[in-house]
């Protein structure tokens, strides 16, 4: 996880700004019109005057010496001073239990180690999964160790590379969402790592992948322009990649890439895919008017958005794009999970109703339900899973036991068999023969 505090404009200010809600998804157009943007990106300066370590270089990588502390509380204090603005990655390891151990990143490694500090003094409340299993063991009893000291362009790079080799317990997803501030500038040393980094995996490993799409991400970020206005956006670090299914050789315009009247370029994807890029979230919000709330149940439950347009935070692969489908219509057989993301988009907690998150949260089932229709509680995003509880039922010979049907449904049971629905309950948990047919949730008898 990536704090970034050295920022003019800080994320904690950015976090009270309301995301646009009001777009209609019937207004939809990808042909934006095309505006010229003048190009700003300032230098965001990083300090490394007051530390003795030097910064991650490539070429020493498996000789990196790291910094260790004997536990995160009793290193807090040198930490405060001597890492004060300091980006790198760290590694958390329980030692109550050293195979659970924890890889993050932060662009200011003596305020995040605070936070965790206050964490396990249940002094803040945990916004993700592995902050919640931290939050349970003591300060004293977490070893702490600087794996590398970075710049802040390349840290979630290193984060990434640092996850892929160490293979984290506690982590829930070793995915690293590629973000890029436009205060770092020009990105020609962070692609410059990438690909060193992508030289030490075999091509089309996992690791290789992994970085081929990070490559991929910053190549597309050092072609675009930014306005002031990107500045002042609720989550402008992340771009947002829209494919068209139905276009997939798309011509480009001339030039290749083009910026658009919301922040949006026209890149050349893998697989032959032309994606529109948008610079921020916020961006991706005007131009394709719908609200945050789906845009990410879109990108995270892989729904296609109009049937036909993959939205992602990343560049896909073109093995990728089978795996998207449309999203499912409500019926008396789905449920609506309800899954908490936090301002990083880390899953935080999923509950199986609104009653349970009202519990959870200690608040009014109305207040819940407001909140879920709203897409928002508080600082965090709330989207529905749908997750079917439809079940296959299985028709068999009551002589032979050979298989004569399959029903997808118990609606579609109910009108095979002519029965009630207490009566077929009946004969599936028996396995008692009905009019010459025993009725399973086995496909074997």
């Amino acid at each position: 996880m990536i704090y970034n505090y050295w920022w003019q404009i800080s994320t904690d200010n950015l976090s009270n700004l309301d995301s646009p809600r009001n777009f209609s998804s019937s207004s939809y157009n990808l042909s934006l019109h095309i505006q010229n943007f003048s190009a700003i990106k300032p230098k965001r300066f990083y300090s490394t005057s007051s530390i003795d370590k030097v910064l991650f270089n490539v070429s020493n990588i498996n000789d990196n010496e790291s910094i260790k502390f004997d536990s995160l509380e009793q290193g807090c204090e040198q930490i405060k001073f001597k890492y004060l603005g300091v980006s790198g990655v760290y590694k958390l390891t329980s030692k109550n239990n050293p195979d659970r151990f924890y890889i993050g990143s932060s662009n200011n490694l003596a305020r995040r180690m605070e936070e965790y500090n206050k964490l396990t003094k249940c002094l803040r409340n945990p916004h993700s999964a592995s902050e919640l299993e931290i939050s349970k063991t003591s300060a004293l009893d977490w070893s702490l160790e600087f794996i590398y000291i970075t710049t802040p362009e390349t840290t979630l790079i290193i984060e990434q590379y640092a996850i892929i080799k160490l293979k984290p317990t506690i982590n829930r997803n070793y995915k690293v969402i590629p973000r890029v501030n436009p205060q770092w500038g020009n990105l020609d040393n962070a692609i410059l790592t990438i690909e060193n980094l992508l030289s030490l995996f075999s091509k089309g490993s996992d690791g290789y992948n992994r970085l081929a799409v990070f490559l991929q991400t910053f190549k597309t970020a050092n072609s675009l322009s930014y306005t002031s206005e990107d500045l002042d956006n609720k989550y402008y670090c992340f771009l947002v990649f829209v494919y068209d299914v139905n276009s997939p050789s798309a011509s480009l315009p001339s030039g290749g890439l083009l910026l658009g009247g919301f922040g949006a370029a026209a890149v050349k994807g893998p697989g032959g895919k032309n994606p529109i890029v948008y610079s921020s979230i916020n961006r991706a919000l005007k131009g394709l008017q719908i609200s945050h709330s789906t845009l990410l149940n879109h990108i995270n439950n892989k729904y296609l958005y109009k049937s036909n347009l993959i939205l992602s935070f990343e560049p896909l692969l073109g093995d990728s794009f089978s795996e998207y489908q449309e999203k499912p219509t409500g019926d008396n057989q789905l449920r609506k999970h309800i899954v908490v993301y936090n301002k990083n988009n880390e899953v935080i907690i999923e509950f199986k109703s609104g009653r349970e998150m009202a519990k959870y949260f200690r608040i009014d089932g109305k207040v819940a339900r407001a909140a879920i229709a709203n897409g928002e509680y508080q600082d965090f995003l709330l989207i529905f899973k749908e997750v079917t509880y439809r079940k296959t039922i299985y028709v068999f010979d009551n002589n032979s036991h050979e298989l004569i049907t399959e029903l997808k449904s118990l609606t579609k049971a109910l009108k095979y068999a002519k029965v009630n629905y207490y009566t077929l309950k009946s004969l599936i948990e028996s396995g008692n023969s009905y009019d010459g047919k025993i009725y399973s949730y086995k496909d074997k008898l």
